[in-house]
């Protein structure tokens, strides 16, 4: 089996209520022949949540690194749906992307886990009061 493909998101832009997440202008991956695995795995050290495509070869890793949370943070508040584009404009919608960030950003907050600099920067862009225990 291949090592994943990690693309990282290079800048994010809005078109009507969507989220664009825009890979490198000279990523040619043909994200048309990946399929949406809907789920995401946290990139600890790397300050990133990653979006899990498969295509024929394996997995395609979407790396979203903190420097674009406050927009997917709008994006969840404002129901978006979440694409990411490739350089030659392809788009393909990430269908599970609002409930697999809901679900980590909840779970990440308070779990050591995940490392203290993840949490602290989770619980500032995302983060709710702390819940009364």
């Amino acid at each position: 089996m291949m090592m994943p493909l990690r693309l990282n998101v290079q800048s994010t832009a809005w078109e009507q209520n969507k989220l664009l997440l825009l890979l490198p202008i000279d990523t040619n991956q043909e994200i048309l022949k990946c399929t949406d695995s809907e789920r995401m795995l946290v990139d600890s050290d790397g300050l990133a949540f990653i979006y899990v495509l498969e295509n024929k070869d394996g997995f395609v890793y979407i790396s979203i690194g903190n420097k674009h949370w406050e927009d997917v943070r709008k994006a969840l508040r404002d129901h978006s749906d979440v694409l990411i584009q490739n350089g030659t404009g392809d788009e393909l919608k990430l269908s599970a992307f609002s409930k697999e960030m809901e679900y980590l950003t909840e779970n990440i907050q308070g779990n050591a886990n995940y490392g203290q600099q993840m949490e602290d920067e989770v619980v500032k862009i995302f983060g709710k009061e702390e819940k009364a225990q």
